[in-house]
């Protein structure tokens, strides 16, 4: 709070009449939180850098200006140089020969007020510079990776840039309006270089903070019980860049969770090498057909989904069942998968995989154990112990996985309690007992 709430505090009236999105204010944070020394250093930055995650590198232009350019003179110094512009226009008409004695008078003032106002500039710029820093600037790093995710701007339209320039330009006059610049310039006048630099940021913080900032949670517990009856309550939205990183699966191999300001990353699964690690970013199998899944995805995120899930076109809850679930081939290095339900446990069956001979009946015995685990792990929950819930259900998972492959509802049902287990970790609130 100490570096964005001098700032904000004073409109935060107008942030929330003006009706902008909670993605805006964090475009806005983005800002505040960093200063406007910072926030030159990381424009700076991206400017010496051919090109951010694949796309073009911004060249100087009137919108991306370089931040060494000199700051715009004060009102009172540009009134200086009107005068010192009418005497010597005066002088080359033979209005006036030589120099009165008043304008000298003028002059020597002028030229002593220059001296203070360049003084007063560059102790602002030094102090500007140590408060946001310990000591000298030039020692001070800065944190581009943010701006190093994607924003898929060589494929937003006019309109949707026009929108986002309109958002960027009401930011940067409430910049303005709050102290955010030494010597904002009055609105009738183009603003200086730092300005538009600092308003360059924001345009971008808007564009890809649509395709990676991340919902915050806590999970409220009930009164009566540890996991029956909680839910997650999201707080806010914040910007995780490596997180942001993850792509997305309609069966995710991870839960995230949140402790203090920190996101946690956890594996629901076991993750072989060169396994993708992907995450969920709301859509889920589970709970949305095929045609919502991709519909909402190519909205938001602007890509269709190839998951597993989707070229299968897997059942949500509602048509899933336990005989949905494929048994793999015992056979080392063959990737065939065999129906559950067609199997007949003691039968020797051709793989069509690797034309070897098999019999499938460990491989249903030992999901017949798993199952019998997902209850045990379940049981646990219910009496709320968390530690064992989570060591019986991770274990069965792992051996699910290692004979079958989903969709099975047990497993997916596992799963969502193991990932309920692991946040009971995380920030957690619970009503107190009235006695």
């Amino acid at each position: 709070m100490a570096t964005y709430h001098k700032y904000e505090c004073k409109i935060l009236a107008l942030l929330i009449g003006s009706g902008m999105s909670v993605l805006s204010m964090l475009a806005f944070r983005m800002v505040t939180q960093e200063g406007l020394y910072k926030c030159l250093r990381i424009h700076e930055e991206l400017r010496k850098k051919s090109g951010c995650a694949g796309e073009k590198a911004a060249t100087p232009s009137a919108t991306t200006p370089d931040i060494h350019d000199a700051k715009s003179p004060s009102r009172s110094a540009r009134r200086r140089i009107r005068r010192r512009k009418l005497r010597e226009g005066r002088r080359s008409e033979g209005i006036t020969a030589t120099t009165t004695k008043r304008e000298k008078v003028e002059e020597e003032e002028e030229e002593g007020e220059d001296e203070k106002e360049t003084k007063e500039h560059d102790e602002e710029k030094v102090g500007t510079m140590k408060s946001r820093g310990n000591g000298s600037a030039g020692d001070e790093s800065v944190d581009a990776g943010p701006y190093n995710l994607v924003t898929h701007q060589d494929r937003r339209t006019s309109k949707d840039f026009l929108e986002r320039s309109l958002m960027a330009a009401f930011l940067l006059k409430c910049l303005q309006r709050v102290g955010f610049f030494a010597r904002p310039t009055p609105d009738d006048e183009v603003p200086d270089a730092d300005e538009i630099t600092v308003a360059a940021l924001l345009l971008r913080n808007l564009q890809l903070l649509q395709f990676n900032a991340h919902e915050f949670f806590e999970t409220r517990l009930s009164a009566q019980h540890r996991f029956r009856g909680s839910r997650p309550v999201y707080l806010g939205v914040a910007i995780y860049p490596t997180v942001a990183r993850f792509n997305h699966d309609c069966y995710p191999a991870v839960t995230r969770y949140f402790v203090g300001r920190h996101i946690v990353i956890r594996a629901t699964r076991g993750l072989q090498p060169g396994d993708v690690i992907a995450e969920n970013y709301g859509p889920i199998f589970t709970k949305r057909t095929l045609a919502e899944r991709q519909r909402t995805l190519a909205a938001r995120y602007w890509f269709r989904c190839t998951c597993k899930a989707c070229q299968e076109d897997w059942p949500r809850f509602e048509n899933l069942t336990n005989d949905s679930a494929r048994l793999r081939c015992p056979t080392p290095g063959c990737g065939r998968l065999h129906s559950r339900t067609q199997q007949q446990p003691s039968k020797l069956i051709k793989c069509p995989g690797c034309q070897k001979k098999i019999c499938l009946e460990d491989r249903l015995a030992y999901l017949r154990e798993c199952e019998e685990l997902y209850g045990r792990g379940l049981g646990s929950m219910e009496d709320e112990r968390v530690g064992d819930a989570i060591g019986t259900l991770r274990d069965a998972l792992k051996r699910f996985h290692q004979v079958a492959c989903p969709p099975h509802r047990d497993t997916h049902l596992a799963e969502i309690a193991l990932s309920s287990c692991m946040a009971d970790s995380g920030n957690t609130w619970r009503p107190a007992t009235v006695l």
